[in-house]
């Protein structure tokens, strides 16, 4: 099917694929093999490595087709923000080191964007998944990103953006900028609402092609919830950014001060169980000072969230029905 597609549109625009690494020997070789069996004819596949001390380098090394960038880098954004300035291709992708592609995404997203030059960001459903190398892989969540083509703001904040199964036109970082490295781990979910403000022209494609792969080491998608915290204060943070810029609509300040709400009760939540009372009140007084009604905007956000969440539960029990997930 996929070579048929190639013979019937020969002028495949050109995809730059972009993977930020660091130690990434246990994974990467099936990264770069779920690349190879799209058998896309012009790709660009630029690896930007934060300086491995594993066999990385070396694995890398036996697949001359890839452009290798090895230096030392302030995380995984800002190896990012390298690698767009590496990049030749007029489409953008990402893809971690340690996740997978389905089969013809490349080709099916090309044609997406061949077929509408003012597209701007093309959106794929998105699969979490545990499992080792060669075993069945079993579905964790899945995310749609359906709704208003993928930019749907109460997704992006509440729910899991997923941003791996997005592809850029070029054109979108020349005109949004780079990732903003004050967010260390939430950088890509920032940049995604920085677009979905700037009413960024997308389509969401039905099928679910990317596979987020979870493990102990992950930094976001870990069984063990590491960062989570971190997390929670980068997204305060943001959600107060974004709240206090004087273009935000009344509805899109009320979403960000949810947004904050929630991230705030999230917080208190833990210093709770982890028996922290000097951490309750100061979290708590910090959110007083930044917005007094912050209780009554935990309420809506904690049932918007639900929303979202139910939305993904009748996703991933569609997708378990129709026998989507399957090894790569």
């Amino acid at each position: 099917m996929i070579g048929m597609a190639f013979e019937a549109n020969p002028a495949w625009p050109r995809i730059t694929l972009l993977t930020p690494s660091l130690n990434a020997e246990r994974y990467i070789t099936e990264a770069v093999a779920t690349i190879a069996r799209q058998q896309y004819p012009n790709l660009e596949h630029i690896v930007i490595d934060g300086g491995s001390l594993d066999t990385t380098l070396d694995i890398l090394a036996r697949h001359p087709s890839i452009v290798v960038a090895s230096q030392r880098d302030k995380g995984s954004h800002d190896a990012m923000n390298k690698g767009l300035r590496l990049a030749t291709g007029d489409i953008i992708g990402f893809i971690n080191s340690d996740d997978l592609y389905g089969p013809g995404v490349l080709a099916d997203v090309a044609q997406a964007f061949a077929s509408d030059t003012s597209l701007d960001v093309v959106v794929l459903g998105t699969v979490l998944f545990a499992g080792a190398s060669g075993s069945e892989l079993r579905l964790v969540e899945a995310h749609g990103h359906f709704t208003e083509q993928g930019f749907w703001l109460p997704e992006l904040v509440f729910g899991a953006p997923g941003f791996n199964g997005r592809f850029f036109r070029r054109r979108v970082f020349e005109q949004i900028g780079d990732f903003d490295l004050r967010y260390f781990i939430s950088a890509d979910r920032q940049f995604l609402i920085r677009l979905a403000l700037a009413r960024t022209k997308s389509r969401t494609l039905p099928t679910f092609g990317y596979y987020y792969r979870q493990h102990v080491a992950s930094a976001t998608l870990n069984p063990r919830h590491r960062n989570r915290d971190s997390i929670s204060r980068e997204h305060l943070r943001q959600a107060l950014e974004f709240a206090r810029q004087s273009s935000a609509t009344s509805g899109q300040r009320s979403t960000f001060l949810c947004w904050h709400a929630l991230e705030g009760g999230k917080l208190i939540w833990r210093a709770l169980l982890s028996g922290k009372p000097r951490e309750i009140t100061a979290t708590a007084l910090a959110l007083f000072r930044d917005d007094l009604l912050w209780p009554w905007r935990l309420f809506r956000a904690l049932r918007m969230r639900n929303q979202i969440q139910a939305l993904d539960r009748t996703t991933a029990a569609e997708l378990g029905a129709t026998s989507q997930v399957q090894p790569l």
